[in-house]
């Protein structure tokens, strides 16, 4: 079937499992910071991975990725990515005062961004393999600054191919006390065997 023609019905399905990571993501960051975290999954997109660079208007514009390999029952690749100038909406919310990387994209800074991704990346693995009722496996989470084009190629794209589908999760964080919020990407990357049993899962073949 082409995934592009999916229903409202089924791509709701999809964002139901979204959501629930959603909500387990923000429980443990709000854990984690002693202060109120809310994330929010405003759409659910399925692209081709040729498609992946229009998600950034502004190629040369520089972000920051995380990237998971999973293995167990499926196996693939999550790559979270943020805008590199709105990154210490996160970090200088939930870091203490005396920390506070005050736009300094530091060593320090990156480890913790690194592991507030991995807690977000982590607790959408869960609820899929909660779903599924697979067991699925999180590596080391690595982390990417770069342009977009070329954090999204490092998560080994093929952009001159015309067969892999992305799950495309839009994730809003809010932050207690705070007024922006901040906008990113969470690229569910499964291997093409593993997508046919994701698909079937949600009785989409």
């Amino acid at each position: 079937m082409n995934l592009k023609n999916l229903s409202e019905r089924q791509l709701d399905s999809i964002k139901e499992i979204a959501n629930i990571g959603s909500g387990h993501a923000a429980t443990a960051l709000s854990q984690l910071t002693k202060k109120k975290v809310m994330v929010k999954v405003p759409e659910v997109k399925i692209l081709k991975v040729e498609e992946l660079p229009s998600l950034f208007p502004e190629p040369e514009e520089i972000v920051v990725g995380i990237l998971i390999n999973f293995l167990g029952d499926i196996t693939g690749r999550i790559l979270l990515i943020f805008p590199k100038d709105e990154t210490s909406l996160i970090t200088d919310t939930l870091l203490s005062n005396d920390v506070k990387s005050q736009g300094v994209f530091n060593e320090y800074v990156q480890s913790y961004f690194k592991e507030i991704a991995n807690i977000v990346i982590g607790a959408y693995l869960t609820a899929l393999a909660n779903f599924l009722g697979f067991l699925i496996l999180p590596s080391v989470p690595a982390l990417a600054v770069d342009n977009a084009l070329a954090v999204l190629s490092s998560a080994h794209l093929d952009f001159s191919e015309d067969k892999d589908y992305i799950f495309c999760v839009e994730t809003l964080f809010f932050f207690e006390g705070g007024t922006t919020k901040l906008h990113g990407y969470l690229l569910l990357l499964p291997d093409p065997g593993s997508l046919e049993v994701i698909l079937k899962a949600f009785n989409l073949l």
